[in-house]
């Protein structure tokens, strides 16, 4: 026979546990913004009146049923035609001024090894180097405020980074208050890959699971700095199933997602 101690504490553990559940419950219907900025966001959001797109690095690839990526330029070239487009078009639906690029080339160093050029040392560029501190801070926010498993919660809090002001290197001249860094990627199956996806959906509609090739979605990351400081206003990553960058409606939707929340 229980003693009255054990019978009064049934049910306060099922009562701390109701509540732990509870807690849970309330804690997850709490999602995180999915895009990064600091506090002071809408008071220098308000101070910028230029914006500028530094040109993207856009890649849409082939991919075969062996998972072997090839990119093809042509693709490349249209999808990174139609975000530019794109970015445009959101900025001027927000009142900011867009200003077109003036570089002549994009800030992006080529470490590829070009004839008679084997043995001597790249030149980086100050707009190359800016671009490659900018893919570093990158990774980091990545990593430290998306990646469930190493979030740093002071970073989430306190969003602070700052490519410094001689990132305006990455200007080329552009008379603009803040910029654009962008990346976009695409993968496109190949008819192989796509058949295979045909076949395992079919098949996991009778199995209940799928065991077929995975449909890479198109993902775009872009970064909102301030000319001046160096500043990163603003951060977001996103990924969208079943699109396709060569498609202008495609594209827009991916840089009107990705854009959400730019304008606080």
């Amino acid at each position: 026979m229980s003693s009255p101690s054990s019978r009064r504490t049934g049910p306060r553990r099922l009562e701390a546990w109701l509540c732990l559940v509870l807690a849970l419950l309330g804690s997850a219907c709490v999602l995180p913004r999915p895009y990064r900025a600091p506090a002071n966001q809408a008071l220098r959001w308000s101070d910028i009146e230029t914006v500028t797109l530094v040109p993207p690095l856009v890649s849409v690839a082939a991919m075969s049923s062996g998972d072997i990526e090839q990119e093809v330029q042509e693709w490349s070239d249209t999808a990174n035609q139609n975000t530019r487009g794109a970015v445009q078009t959101y900025l001027e639906s927000t009142g900011k001024i867009f200003v077109p690029y003036a570089g002549a080339h994009p800030p992006r160093p080529d470490f590829r090894i070009h004839p008679g050029s084997v043995n001597s040392r790249p030149q980086v560029s100050e707009g190359e180097q800016s671009w490659l501190l900018f893919e570093s801070a990158k990774d980091a926010i990545l990593r430290h405020t998306y990646d469930l498993g190493q979030l740093f919660p002071p970073q989430m809090e306190n969003f602070d980074y700052t490519l410094g002001p001689e990132a305006r290197a990455l200007l080329a001249g552009t008379p603009a208050d803040a910029f654009l860094l962008m990346i976009a990627t695409d993968f496109i199956p190949t008819e192989d890959r796509a058949a295979l996806i045909g076949v395992g959906a079919v098949a996991a509609l009778a199995t209940g699971s799928y065991a077929g090739p995975s449909a890479t979605p198109a993902e775009l990351i872009v970064a909102l700095v301030e000319s001046q400081t160096g500043d990163v206003l603003f951060f977001n990553k996103v990924s969208m199933p079943l699109a396709d960058l060569r498609d202008p409606e495609a594209s827009k939707a991916l840089v009107d997602l990705v854009l959400t929340g730019m304008q606080p």
